[in-house]
């Protein structure tokens, strides 16, 4: 049951680097959210019942969209006569400017015509107030939190403006869907709770290409690296292996937004994309042989009762690169039980304490904190924030007054500060051992890792997924 798309396109030259062509993307954590606040609210939070995930596709979407520039366009040869051309009255696909024209149609539809409000933070999310939906659109994917009656209702609306089709209405009725496909990832719905799992394909072609899977003698690994410092010399790949390296880096990338057990690897990867090395090549090769073991990693949003709490975890590797004496910042979004986000990234500047560079983990962490915030108030969830670091030190900084005596640092690391005092989130001690954080700024052993994947609801799983898309 193949699902074939034929599509005819424009193909628009780029003459220049304007932005008045922008067009919005949610990120993939409002999806998430919307994730967790199903099976956060199940059976409690709507006077009508329960919650569903409603998913819609909607079919030649930028075509809706009017056409606001003079753009031409070459003919197909079986339409045309000689010394015509086209002009687009509506949008076409492989225009510079459809993207932005559907995203302003569909935000004329939900807003003029069926009465939501749209997002601040993200101009890509929706709020109903008298119904009580909550939309994030990716594209031509609509993403709806609401309950049956008014998800029949959102479609019956649409219905008069779109082509569409409902990829999956996910619930607990035993006529309701209980998995479905968005953006290559799979949904499901169990009596555990709602079941996210990445494109496991990346892995595969991963292992393949580096030539893992059926070899003899290849084992696979426990963890996706070791600590291990680069070598003073090392000698650079060829030029083909260099853009192998470069393309799994980047589907390695891609599956490491939906799991944290890739995070921190994928980055030290991305430092070698420039001029790829034996060494390098060999770390790769250590990431093959653990998705080789753990080709799949699910995230688990378990049923929870209501909570208003959104908390960011932070932590930093002091000096973890010996080349650059740079350090690492790691952190965790995790909406009661559920992790909505996570993130592994170099440190822009030197830290020359451990204190300041725990404190550099927690401006990142502050703004990401900020950010989901206000994604949250965007579908009108008010949540709490609450920052976490095992630093005293770091802790000590973020909440006095001025630079102390840090006197060497940038004040634009201070706005924090002022956040803090304006009681924006709350600023908490948490032991080291309990720190999610930690498995995104070092390579940790294997009982490590599973403690704080598990404590952020990643697991492997123990079962088949039907809807997986799979390798040709």
């Amino acid at each position: 049951s193949p699902n074939i798309r034929a599509r005819l396109v424009g193909k628009e030259f780029k003459t220049n680097n304007t932005m008045a062509m922008f067009a919005a993307t949610p990120p993939l954590e409002a999806k998430k959210f919307l994730f967790s606040k199903a099976a956060t609210s199940r059976g409690s939070s709507s006077p009508q019942g329960e919650y569903k995930l409603v998913f819609i596709d909607i079919k030649r979407a930028y075509m809706y969209a009017r056409e606001t520039r003079e753009v031409y366009v070459q003919l197909p040869e079986q339409d045309s006569e000689p010394g015509m051309c086209g002009r687009l009255l509506k949008s076409m696909y492989g225009t510079r400017g459809a993207a932005q024209s559907w995203e302003s149609h569909y935000g004329s539809v939900f807003v003029e015509e069926l009465d939501f409000t749209q997002g601040v933070a993200s101009v890509c999310n929706f709020y109903h107030a008298e119904r009580d939906i909550r939309v994030t659109v990716h594209g031509d994917d609509f993403t709806a939190l609401c309950t049956r009656e008014q998800a029949e209702w959102l479609i019956a609306e649409l219905k008069k403006h779109f082509e569409l089709k409902v990829s999956g209405l996910l619930g607990s009725g035993a006529d309701e869907d209980k998995a479905v496909r968005i953006l290559n990832r799979t949904v499901r719905w169990t009596t555990e709770g709602v079941l996210y799992e990445s494109d496991s394909r990346h892995a595969e072609i991963v292992i393949k290409q580096l030539g893992l899977d059926g070899t003899k003698g290849c084992k696979a690994v426990t963890t996706p690296g070791i600590k291990e410092d680069p070598p003073t010399t090392d000698t650079s790949i060829s030029s083909q292996s260099s853009s192998m390296y470069r393309s799994l880096v980047m589907r390695i990338a891609y599956l490491a937004q939906d799991r944290g057990d890739l995070q921190f690897a994928t980055k030290e990867l991305a430092r070698g994309m420039s001029e790829p090395t034996e060494w390098y090549w060999s770390q790769l090769k250590r990431v093959g042989r653990y998705l080789l073991g753990r080709p799949r990693i699910e995230l688990v949003y378990r049923w929870q009762k209501y909570t208003q709490h959104l908390n960011c975890y932070v932590d930093s590797d002091f000096a973890g690169c010996k080349r650059t004496r740079k350090s690492t910042n790691g952190g965790a979004l995790v909406h009661g039980g559920h992790c909505i986000k996570t993130w592994s990234s170099n440190q822009a500047v030197i830290a020359l304490s451990s204190g300041e560079a725990e404190f550099y983990a927690m401006v990142k962490g502050s703004s990401e904190l900020l950010g989901m915030l206000s994604l949250a108030k965007d579908l009108n969830v008010p949540l709490q924030g609450h920052l976490h670091s095992d630093s005293t030190a770091a802790i000590g900084i973020s909440s006095r007054r001025g630079l102390g005596k840090v006197k060497h640092m940038h004040t634009q690391y201070l706005w924090i500060q002022e956040r803090i005092r304006a009681k924006d989130f709350t600023v908490n001690k948490v032991s080291t051992d309990n720190n999610v954080a930690d498995l995104f700024t070092k390579h940790l052993a294997k009982p490590k890792m599973d403690k704080f994947m598990g404590k952020l609801g990643f697991r492997v799983p123990t079962s088949e997924n039907a809807l997986a898309l799979k390798t040709t």
